[in-house]
């Protein structure tokens, strides 16, 4: 059984109908303006249930430009209260000043006699633990919800979600054996009531065929219903999300902010150590404290004691293990990042110098300085940096079939990055059990990590600095 508990809010519904004017609006211009970072932060917005998160995502939609910086040269001041961003921050004030989902959530399972098993994003479960005091209530992320299915240990407890989002949700909660409770915005439920309608329309067109009426004799008449309207913002992002390999939404539903780690744009820090040395990272990576707890970058201050995670050394081979796992998804991943490459490659035989590439490159849309551009051709990066990067080079080749490829390589780039990012963050957990239990997990064994050789490698890899000073650092140059 699915129950759904609806957060039903009329001054929340007004915003985000105004803010979908406003995306049709730019969407809809001469030259439209794609905005697809809104829906991300659109999707972790209704996600949320912590005030600093909250306000980290509005730092993060103020540092994007992708509205300023549109083709079609648009003015912000001249889109008057069509402004898309603005809209978009009145709605995560309103989820700020409100916190409709915390106080939902606390209400209901503090006041019930019902045993529940909450499944939380993994940023929020210390939070949760904090604020609902019962012991009825057991907080788990989605990795330990599925690992306690597979052993019964759930046995009677309604378990509890706080977001749904397409297909991959709908099928996982829909076959659940136990009792469910969705706690979601009602424009989240109405993703939900889409997903169930699509499913029996799927069976009402088996049980009309006319193989099961020449067996049973009973023609079926099917049910018309009106189909249900979804946001187009957050269903153009549930799609994105249903697209993604099954590692990068399972690691999406522990972690939902691994979103934004697929944005182009970045809030970037510079980080001085006591011990002379010096480290640039995004706002969105963790690092470990001195306790072995990981915590995110724009969460540190001047005087903690870190350790880095060193993502060059450990990501060597974690595409080959999503390789392994699912080979026809990854096969086409490494299909097209051979093509771009190989285009490159030809693009600077054709050209006399690399000056002259780059020049051409750059009246394409290029967006990187040419010291990057050399280092694409060394294959540093599976993939150009920015999605303008990758399009400027393949249409510079101006071969056709090609550039109709264009949509299925970026398609293979989110889900290449997508993956990678699930698995870092997988590894970035088995470092912390480690750290703080000494044991060694799944990931870390495929890396033929024993106890002493990662002892080691946590030594010299990663040793504990001090935090002597923060600078925030932008690329504006490269923009």
């Amino acid at each position: 059984m699915i129950k759904i508990e609806k957060i039903i809010d009329i001054e929340l519904n007004r915003l985000l109908q105004h803010f979908q004017e406003c995306m049709d609006y730019v969407t809809n211009l001469e030259y439209p303006i794609k905005l697809h970072g809104y829906g991300y932060f659109l999707r972790l917005a209704l996600n949320t249930l912590q005030n600093d998160d909250l306000e980290y995502i509005k730092s993060r939609l103020q540092n994007n430009k992708d509205l300023e910086r549109n083709e079609g040269g648009y003015s912000i001041e001249n889109m008057g209260d069509k402004n898309p961003k603005t809209a978009l921050n009145k709605i995560i004030n309103h989820l700020l000043h409100n916190r409709f989902k915390t106080k939902k959530i606390n209400s209901l399972l503090s006041s019930s006699s019902t045993n529940f098993s909450l499944i939380a994003d993994r940023n929020d479960v210390d939070f949760l633990k904090s604020t609902i005091r019962t012991v009825k209530v057991q907080i788990l992320t989605n990795q330990e919800l599925k690992k306690k299915l597979k052993l019964n240990e759930i046995k009677n407890n309604t378990i509890v979600f706080y977001s749904f989002n397409g297909l991959k949700d709908f099928d996982f909660v829909y076959n659940l054996q136990q009792a469910v409770l969705l706690v979601i915005f009602e424009q989240e439920a109405e993703l939900y009531e889409k997903q169930l309608q699509l499913y029996k329309e799927k069976l009402e067109t088996e049980i009309s065929s006319n193989n099961r009426f020449d067996l049973c004799e009973i023609k079926y008449i099917p049910i018309i219903e009106q189909p249900i309207k979804v946001n187009p913002t957050l269903e153009s992002i549930i799609t994105r999300l249903d697209e993604r390999s099954g590692m990068a939404y399972d690691g999406y539903k522990n972690e939902s902010d691994s979103l934004l780690d697929e944005l182009e744009e970045q809030i970037n820090y510079k980080l001085k150590f006591s011990n002379g040395s010096s480290v640039e990272m995004e706002s969105n990576e963790t690092v470990f404290d001195d306790k072995g707890n990981l915590i995110k970058g724009y969460k540190l201050r001047v005087g903690d004691k870190i350790r880095i995670y060193p993502k060059e050394q450990l990501a060597e081979n974690l595409l080959q293990i999503a390789i392994e796992s699912e080979p026809e998804i990854f096969g086409k991943v490494e299909t097209h990042a051979k093509l771009w490459l190989d285009t490159l490659k030809y693009l600077d035989k054709k050209y006399l110098t690399r000056e002259q590439l780059y020049s051409e490159l750059k009246e394409k849309g290029l967006r990187v300085l040419p010291q990057t551009v050399d280092a694409y051709f060394k294959g540093c990066r599976k993939y150009p940096m920015f999605n303008r990067d990758l399009k400027a080079i393949i249409q510079l080749s101006n071969n056709e079939e090609l550039i109709n490829q264009i949509p299925y390589i970026l398609k293979s780039k989110r889900l290449y990055i997508s993956t990678m990012i699930a698995l870092g963050r997988g590894i970035k957990q088995e470092l912390k059990q480690f750290l703080k239990e000494n044991i060694i997990g799944e990931l870390l064994i495929k890396r033929n990590f024993t106890k002493a050789t990662l002892q080691k490698f946590i030594e010299e890899q990663m040793p504990l600095v001090i935090i002597k000073d923060i600078q925030t650092i932008s690329y504006e140059q490269e923009q």
